[in-house]
């Protein structure tokens, strides 16, 4: 059999991201938001927390018959997963997830099209921020307070907590340093991922693509406000970096 079916049988079994022209080096830049330390090795991207990205695949008029892709492409890439990570391992449909999420947000970056293995993920509007540097609740509630209102603390443990309360936008939930696992963590974070992390996640409590502008907005301004109080960094539900309000208004 031909190279060119074994690369309509990958295609049609996994994740794709689809392009109309060749990205070229657009592609490595945007993955490196995702992962700074992702390897380019023997004709696939490999990221931190597992995740493979094949390509780039010329899509030729018998692979887009084959392979049932949209008419009009020229190039394909298609994902994978690592079986072992550093640091520990995780389960394959943790990989296959965040493979359709990265896929999702190099799409949103250069202005890809996403044929996905399975359903599309279910993304809420969701902001993490991971930290060296640890925050007191009653700090994070006055950090918060003029994007989403009055929190108070609830569920609180030895190592989480959440925010919220009558009338918030949004709600918080904290994880301390001993529940950090290092396989768990997004690649973005950098260099600091090897370290005890503390992680705080902000939701809006809806589907990424109903979320009201002004909310988008006061979940962008938090994300952006705990992360600087934090000496943080600030990642999307895709799992990279958040700069700005705008890099929430994609998908």
């Amino acid at each position: 059999m031909g190279l060119f079916d074994r690369s309509a049988s990958k295609l049609q079994g996994r994740t794709a991201l689809l392009f109309t022209a060749d990205p070229g080096d657009a592609l490595l830049d945007a993955a490196r938001l995702y992962d700074p330390d992702v390897r380019a090795w023997r004709g696939r991207l490999i990221f931190q927390n597992g995740i493979l990205l094949f390509g780039p695949v010329a899509v030729t008029p018998k692979l887009e018959q084959q392979a049932e892709l949209p008419a009009g492409m020229a190039v394909a890439y298609y994902t994978g997963a690592a079986g072992h990570t550093e640091g520990g391992d995780r389960g394959h449909e943790a990989k296959v997830f965040d493979g359709d999420r990265l896929v999702r947000g190099l799409a949103d970056r250069l202005g890809g099209t996403v044929e996905y293995a399975g359903a599309p993920p279910d993304l809420a509007l969701v902001t993490s921020i991971y930290s060296e540097q640890p925050v007191a609740p009653d700090e994070v509630i006055e950090v918060l307070r003029p994007y989403g209102g009055n929190f108070r603390v609830e569920d609180e443990t030895e190592n989480s907590y959440s925010l919220s309360g009558a009338g918030t936008r949004f709600y918080v939930a904290y994880w301390s340093p001993k529940l950090y696992r290092v396989p768990d963590a997004p690649p973005a974070v950098g260099a600091m991922r090897s370290q005890r992390l503390h992680h705080w996640d902000l939701h809006a409590g809806h589907g990424r693509k109903h979320v009201p502008r002004e909310l988008v907005q006061s979940v962008g301004e938090a994300t952006l406000a705990l992360a600087s109080r934090s000496a943080g960094v600030a990642l999307d539900v895709l799992g990279f970096p958040v700069t700005g309000t705008g890099d929430l208004l994609t998908g």
